[in-house]
């Protein structure tokens, strides 16, 4: 059965999308999925909680284990911040661990 996949950031925009994610499909299975990175602030964790509140929900919380869920660790271990393709902590904390959670028919 598919599943309908909220990427949840900390952020007010993925915060609105998926509370409309959740209205628009009440028969369906949604997923939270919110992806932890170590230096983020403690606000972050707060608005989470806001936010299962809100949506009525609990996230499922996710993390990187190769670099202990730690952008200071990608960029030092991959010795740059920012290239052509963008930040490499974002491919690494957050696209792969995602990726790695979803289905052929999400």
């Amino acid at each position: 059965m598919s599943r309908i996949v909220c990427q949840f950031s900390c952020g007010a925009a993925s915060a609105v999308a998926t509370k409309l994610a959740l209205a628009k499909h009440k028969n369906a299975e949604v997923v939270i999925a919110n992806a932890f990175v170590k230096e983020e602030g403690a606000d972050n964790r707060r608005f989470l909680a806001d936010c299962e509140d809100w949506f009525g929900q609990k996230a499922l919380q996710l993390r990187d284990e190769k670099y202990g869920a730690s952008a200071d660790e990608v960029w030092r271990r991959k010795q740059y911040m920012k290239g052509l393709n963008g930040a490499p902590c974002s491919g690494e904390l957050k696209r792969k661990v995602l990726d790695k959670m979803k289905r052929p028919d999400d």
